[in-house]
């Protein structure tokens, strides 16, 4: 039965993501994702032919990062929410940083700055853990948010 709202949650995130606007499936060697069409891939430059960023310009972007080596645990979510709501307010000036927020396997923390809205997120997926961020405009928010969501929920470990 938990399984089953699950998948109808992720279908309804889906669905009002896909409503919002187009996604497309990356699919690399360690996970594949769902991201805005309009996000173009970026690259790494550190391994050539991996793609872990997606950028529609400067004010639109998406990563994704899969550490095999991280710390991070679920159990230990609320210590890792605190730690980098902390490491965002002292190191990135301008941002005022949301209290971070936990939902079963997903971290996130919100900030703005400007007219910039940032999620900062770790995901739990099958003992992997992922880190990243997704940036728009705090004017685009109601529609970038549901797709923000469906894009956590894409993230899968192959």
């Amino acid at each position: 039965m938990k399984k089953f709202f699950s998948i109808l949650a992720f279908a309804a995130i889906t669905l009002t993501a896909n409503a919002q606007g187009e996604m497309v499936t990356y699919s690399g060697e360690k996970f594949s994702v769902q991201h805005p069409k309009e996000y173009a891939d970026v690259v790494d430059d550190w391994t050539p032919g991996v793609v872990n960023e997606w950028k529609k310009d400067d004010n639109h972007k998406l990563s994704v990062w899969p550490d095999e080596y991280s710390d991070v645990k679920v159990e230990d979510f609320n210590y890792w929410g605190n730690y980098k709501k902390q490491e965002f307010e002292e190191k990135d000036e301008g941002w005022k940083v949301d209290d971070p927020v936990v939902k079963g396997k997903y971290l996130t923390l919100r900030m703005t700055a400007g007219d910039i809205v940032q999620y900062f997120y770790f995901v739990v997926e099958n003992g992997l853990v992922f880190e990243g961020k997704m940036t728009f405009l705090t004017s685009e928010e109601t529609k970038y948010k549901p797709i923000f969501d469906a894009v956590l929920a894409s993230i899968k470990k192959k």
